[in-house]
């Protein structure tokens, strides 16, 4: 039942969170950008290969797509299309507004994620799914990626993705724990 007492232990509970948000540690950070012409042509292998060997260790992760200029209004129509067709019987996250910030997510399994987004991965997991729609334009994909302790707890995680993805308000997918 929701009462006084419970939403004032829920702002409490909230408050702990903060303050574990505030003490985390960022164990390191990690860019790496991937011309749209090596994403059409497949998955590329060697641009991502030094995001792959920092990611190898256990830890979490939380990451971010963006684009630089203007060609993410391009990027809106060519997803539009392709997610209300259902092309390649794949499975596209949710859409938003237009935004050059693409994507804002968290992962234990970075590559794998990143696969997923790439559209590399299976068709039924909810991602951008990139190469199955990604139009003819000229551009760079972005991937930041901010390493965490495999001790952070979870809630805090998703605290810090939660926020990044409301400072930032990606193109792509939904804000909360999936």
């Amino acid at each position: 039942m929701l009462t006084p007492s419970t939403l004032i232990d829920i702002a409490s509970n909230l408050r702990v969170l903060a303050k574990y948000v505030e003490t985390t540690a960022i164990d390191s950070i990690h860019n790496v950008s991937v011309p749209f012409s090596e994403i059409r042509s497949g998955y590329p292998v060697e641009s991502l290969a030094t995001l792959k060997d920092w990611a190898s260790s256990k830890a979490r992760y939380i990451y971010q797509f963006s684009v630089e200029g203007d060609v993410f209004e391009g990027l809106h129509s060519a997803f539009n299309e392709a997610k209300a067709s259902r092309k390649n019987d794949r499975a596209y996250c949710r859409l938003n507004p237009a935004s050059p910030m693409l994507y804002v997510g968290s992962s234990s399994a970075l590559d794998s994620r990143i696969k997923q987004h790439l559209g590399f991965g299976n068709k039924g997991t909810y991602a951008m799914q990139l190469c199955h729609w990604l139009p003819e334009l000229e551009g760079t994909l972005r991937i930041q990626a901010w390493r965490f302790s495999q001790e952070i707890d979870g809630a805090v995680v998703q605290a810090i993705e939660d926020g990044l993805w409301a400072s930032n308000r990606p193109m792509f997918g939904r804000q909360g724990a999936r």
